[in-house]
């Protein structure tokens, strides 16, 4: 129901006391009696009583009509506003432009019942997060007026080239669209794998609902390439689902001409250009290069006292990843500091004593090294999610170290990095900004620390090649985590519109101000005739 306010209340009261004066003017203005000549007053003496109780207020229609429009006035001056009810919110169905028609065939009967609640179809990309409204005929539900429109022709953004994989990040692009449309439902429609939500993920707000599209149960992927001998040839894939990662090596002869390496199961696709000695591995429209290796990391952990809890994990973790390799990598766990002479791919440094010269010179030629947190550290409550992790990590202490130069590996859910990595030549720093130990981390706990090594351990791929793409699905249950605790603002606390009622007030006080005029020109019309 609409609600009443009076900005002015105290200024209409005291407009009331206007009302005295119709009044005093109703009860002073009464018309004398008439004078009529009797022989004797004895037959007036019975009737006096009776004529002062026949009295009846004479002209009573004038004086409430003045009585109204001071009324009106006086509700006038209070500037009388009314709050409409807020109009019922237009809900939105971001549908992506990486959903094929297939997809889209599957979920049309709830497209036709969101269609049925009011909703509006809109495009999603990365390049323009939201498009115009677009006719239900796009997805094959064209009212009787509408013409039919096919899928693939209906998209007002040009298609992706086949040759990249499509730039930014489901986030962000989520995140802009929320912002051009506030305060209002939003479904969005897309292929939810987890290649799509790169970078930290962003404060959504409450009405965002996510819809994946029908995906397969698992994906398969090639990961890196290896040649244990001259005419050996070992392919390592990943499988992937919504409740982990699985590894598998396929072995097979190393192939002599150019051409699309066989065996390797459905979805799965690796090509061999034999002039440049690469493999290509095409997921979907994406082609990337494939790492090759052709021997074993050599991998150094020294630890001092204090970084003894973290070097048991990663000594765990790092077996772990070797034990998916074709080609293990040699690893060696020593509290003594590792000899000049060694020939080393890897140096995890987890002690409090800076890395030595002779180490740190030997970065721009390779060399990759591995620090954690030094000290004390700072109490922090903090969390970290790997892709596809089945739970976020809680990390407990971080330092206060800031690496300058330095790129994001692991970001916390805050957006701040929990592993940084700062490329030096062909080397690389990494510093990890907590420790593997359980008092700084819930790390050593997850069972996805080794999936997370596994890429620092494969061959870097040239500047202008894309990142492998991750097909697989991501979880619901992070996209919707946390979503009650967003701060939002609910489309029906959103205030109304205001009307303003004094043009009416001021309209009505002269309607009845001319309906009084026209009556006490009548009356006295009357008393003159």
């Amino acid at each position: 129901m609409p609600s009443l306010f009076f900005p002015h209340a105290t200024t209409g009261w005291l407009a009331l006391l206007g009302l005295a004066v119709p009044l005093a003017i109703y009860l002073w203005n009464r018309r004398p009696g008439r004078v009529v000549q009797v022989g004797s007053l004895r037959w007036l003496e019975a009737a006096a009583n009776r004529r002062l109780r026949s009295i009846k207020p004479e002209q009573l229609l004038l004086f409430l009509l003045r009585a109204a429009v001071l009324g009106l006035l006086a509700l006038a001056l209070t500037e009388p506003t009314q709050r409409l009810p807020q109009p019922p919110v237009r809900g939105h169905i971001l549908l992506s432009q990486q959903a094929t028609p297939a997809q889209v065939a599957a979920v049309r009967p709830l497209l036709d019942s969101l269609r049925g609640q009011g909703y509006q179809l809109r495009r999603l990309s990365l390049q323009k997060p939201v498009s115009a409204p677009q006719p239900w005929a796009t997805v094959g539900l064209a009212a009787a007026e509408e013409a039919p429109t096919d899928l693939a022709t209906a998209r007002p953004e040009p298609a992706a080239s086949a040759a990249a994989a499509p730039t930014g990040s489901l986030w962000s692009a989520v995140r802009q669209a929320a912002d051009s449309l506030p305060n209002r439902p939003l479904v969005v429609l897309a292929p939810l794998t987890l290649d799509a939500f790169s970078g930290s993920r962003p404060v959504l707000p409450a009405t965002v609902r996510w819809l994946p599209l029908p995906a397969p149960d698992s994906a398969a992927w090639p990961v890196a390439a290896w040649q244990p001998r001259p005419d050996s040839l070992v392919l390592l894939l990943a499988g992937g689902s919504e409740n982990g990662v699985s590894w598998r090596r396929v072995r097979r002869q190393w192939p002599g001409v150019s051409g699309p390496v066989a065996g390797l199961g459905p979805g799965v696709e690796v090509a061999y250009d034999a002039a440049r000695r690469q493999f290509t591995a095409v997921t979907g429209s994406v082609r990337r290069p494939l790492p090759l290796l052709t021997r074993p990391p050599r991998v150094a952990v020294s630890y001092d006292a204090a970084h003894a809890p973290s070097a048991r994990v990663l000594a765990a973790a790092l077996r772990a990843t070797g034990s998916v390799l074709p080609l293990a990598p040699r690893l060696t766990v020593d509290p003594a500091a590792p000899l000049p002479a060694d020939s080393l791919d890897w140096l995890f440094w987890l002690r409090e004593a800076p890395v030595p010269a002779e180490w740190a010179g030997r970065v721009p030629a390779g060399l990759r090294i591995w620090q954690e947190a030094a000290g004390a550290g700072q109490v922090r409550a903090a969390s970290f999610a790997g892709p596809g992790s089945a739970a976020p990590v809680r990390v407990h202490r971080l330092d206060a170290a800031v690496t300058q130069q330095a790129t994001t590996a692991w970001p916390l859910a805050t957006g701040e990095p929990l592993l940084s990595a700062r490329a030096n030549g062909a080397g690389t720093w990494y510093h990890l900004h907590t420790r593997l130990d359980p008092a700084w981390s819930d790390l050593d706990e997850s069972p996805e620390l080794p999936a997370l090594l596994l890429p620092l351990f494969l061959p870097e791929l040239p500047a202008t090649s894309t990142p492998g793409p991750d097909p697989r699905a991501m979880p619901l249950r992070q996209l919707t985590a946390g979503a009650a605790a967003t701060p939002t603002t609910a489309p029906g606390a959103t205030p109304g519109p205001i009307r303003h009622l004094t043009p009416w007030v001021v309209a009505a006080a002269g309607l009845l101000f001319g309906l009084e005029r026209l009556l006490a020109a009548r009356r006295l019309r009357q008393q003159a005739a």
